[in-house]
């Protein structure tokens, strides 16, 4: 009989231990979730600032732009702005590689000379 006290008592306190363990990993999940979503708003913000520089950015590299671009072509201003100039145009459908015959070796060949006009 007292074993089977001494039992209970064992399981009461190993129960009592789980059930701080558990509250304790509670408490440090919504201490995470708290410390999260203040780095998700200090992200976020971030993010919004990035934005507003790249916008401003986008604008005075547009003004210079015009000023540097002939008006007839002003219609496809963004095609010169910086950012898209240093990228890859998106991927299409259409787009493919050319595929060499085997055993296939690039010639040689001279180059074409240009007149001083066109080398400016």
């Amino acid at each position: 009989m007292q074993r089977k006290l001494e039992w209970q008592k064992q399981k009461e306190e190993e129960a009592r231990k789980e059930a701080g363990k558990r509250q304790e990993e509670k408490a440090e999940k919504q201490k995470k979730k708290q410390k999260k979503g203040k780095t998700m708003e200090v992200k976020r913000v971030v993010e919004e600032w990035e934005i507003w520089d790249e916008e401003e950015e986008v604008a005075k590299s547009e003004a210079e732009v015009k000023k540097l671009v002939p008006e007839k072509f002003h219609k496809w201003i963004k095609v010169f702005s910086k950012k898209q100039s240093e990228g890859m145009p998106t991927r299409k459908i259409w787009d493919h590689a050319i595929n060499m015959k085997e055993g296939f070796i690039p010639r040689k060949e001279k180059m074409y000379s240009l007149s001083r006009e066109e080398m400016k």
